[in-house]
C-alpha cells in the first residue's frame, strides 16, 4: 500500500475488519489511505475531511466509500456530513450538465463540435451514478480559432456575458450567466506549451453525441496528457512540490470508466525536460498515492526525489518552510543571472 505511512497495527474490532489503525502520518496522507483502502481511524476523521475539503474531493471520498460499502464504519455524523456535501454536488453538477449540452447544441446549429476538457469532459462522461463526486469549478470549452467569432455570438444570443481579466495565452476569455452554476472558459487549445499542440500535435480526440448533442472529448492518453500538463506544468506543481489528488482522481476515473490507457503513447506525448519530469512524478504519485496500477513503469532517480519531497513538504511543516526559503532563493539567483546575461549582450553591443 502506501509506502510512506508509517506505524499500522491491525484492524480493530470496534471499527470493523476493512479498517486499520493509523498511528501517525499527516492529513494528506490519511486521505490518501481513505482513497484507496477506506482506512480511516476514528479520531481522525477531522483531519481527513479538512485535507480532503483542501483538495475539492469530500464527493469522491464520500462516493468511494459508498461503492465499497464501507460508509457503514465511519461515524454517523462523517456519513451525513459525506452525503450532505455529495448531494449538493450532484445538483450542482446536474446543472453544469445541462449549461454545457445547451451551449455544445448551440454551436452544433451553426457546424461547430467543440472540444470539452477537464471538468466538462467528465460531466458528460460519468454516469448518472457518479455524477455527484468530481466537484467542478467552470466549464472548459475548446474551439478552433476559426470559428472563435461564430462561437462567441452563439454565447451572446444565450444571454453570456464576459468576464474581465487575463485569460492566458491558450484561451480567448471567460463568461458567465447569471442564473448559472458555473462560469465557462472558452479555449483556444488546452493548457500547456503550445508545440503540444501545434498543426502536427493536434489534439487527439473523438465526437461523441450525449443527449443529442454532438462533441467532441480527448482520446484517453491525451486526456491523461492534459492532466499531467495542467498540474506540474500550468499550477507548476513541479517546481512547488504541491500534490493535487482532484487530478489524479480524474485519471483513476478513467480507468474507472473502462478507458484503456496506452501509457507508452503518454510518454512518447511528453518526451523529454520539464514535460518528461513532471510525467514520471505523475505517473509516481498515480501509482503510490491512489493506487493506479501501470504496468512497466519504472521512474529514474530524479523523480523519485521529487516524489519524496512532495511527501516530505505534506508531513512536515519544518521542511516545506525550508523548501519554500530554497526556491526563493533560487528564483533570487536565476534573476541575477539573466540580469547579468542581459547587461553583458548591452555591453557587447
Amino acid at each position: 500500500m502506501l509506502t510512506e505511512i508509517q506505524n499500522i497495527d491491525a484492524p480493530t474490532a470496534d471499527v470493523g475488519p476493512v479498517f486499520e489503525t493509523l498511528r501517525s502520518g499527516s492529513s494528506f496522507q490519511l486521505v490518501c489511505a481513505a482513497l484507496t483502502v477506506g482506512m480511516v481511524h476514528p479520531l481522525q476523521w477531522d483531519a481527513v475531511i479538512v485535507e480532503a475539503n483542501r483538495h475539492l474531493i469530500l464527493p469522491a471520498l464520500y462516493v468511494f466509500l459508498r461503492d465499497r460499502d464501507l460508509l457503514r464504519f465511519a461515524p454517523t455524523d462523517v456519513e451525513k456530513y459525506l452525503g450532505f456535501i455529495h448531494h449538493l454536488n450532484e445538483l450542482r453538477n446536474l446543472r453544469l450538465r445541462q449549461q454545457v449540452l445547451e451551449l455544445v447544441k448551440a454551436l452544433n446549429s451553426v457546424g461547430i463540435e467543440p472540444l470539452l476538457i477537464k471538468g466538462a469532459a467528465l460531466l458528460l462522461a460519468l454516469p448518472e451514478s457518479r455524477l455527484g463526486a468530481r466537484m467542478v469549478s467552470d466549464l472548459d470549452v475548446v474551439v478552433d480559432n476559426e470559428v472563435i467569432e461564430t462561437c462567441v455570438a452563439q454565447l451572446v444570443n444565450l444571454g453570456y456575458r464576459p468576464l474581465a481579466g487575463d485569460p492566458g495565452v491558450h484561451a480567448y476569455g471567460k463568461f458567465y450567466r447569471p442564473s448559472d452554476a458555473g462560469s465557462l472558459d472558452l479555449h483556444l487549445r488546452p493548457p500547456g506549451p503550445v508545440a503540444l499542440f501545434s498543426t502536427d500535435g493536434a489534439v487527439r480526440s473523438r465526437v461523441v453525441e450525449v443527449a443529442g448533442a454532438r462533441l467532441r472529448l480527448p482520446s484517453p492518453e491525451e486526456w491523461v496528457t492534459h492532466l499531467i500538463v495542467h498540474d506540474m506544468i500550468q499550477d507548476r506543481r513541479l517546481r512547488t512540490g504541491e500534490v493535487d489528488l482532484r487530478r489524479l482522481l480524474d485519471c483513476r476515473e478513467l480507468l474507472a470508466l473502462g478507458y484503456d490507457i496506452d501509457w507508452s503513447a503518454v510518454c512518447r506525448r511528453l518526451p523529454s525536460g520539464r514535460l518528461a519530469l513532471g510525467r514520471e512524478v505523475f505517473m509516481l504519485n498515480l501509482q503510490r498515492l491512489i493506487d493506479v496500477k501501470i504496468e512497466g513503469h519504472v521512474s529514474g532517480i530524479l523523480p523519485r526525489i521529487l516524489y519524496r519531497r512532495q511527501i516530505a513538504i505534506k508531513h512536515n511543516v519544518s521542511y516545506r518552510r525550508l523548501d519554500r526559503l530554497g526556491l526563493s532563493v533560487a528564483r533570487s539567483a536565476w534573476r541575477i543571472i539573466r540580469l547579468h546575461k542581459v547587461q553583458r549582450r548591452w555591453e557587447r553591443a
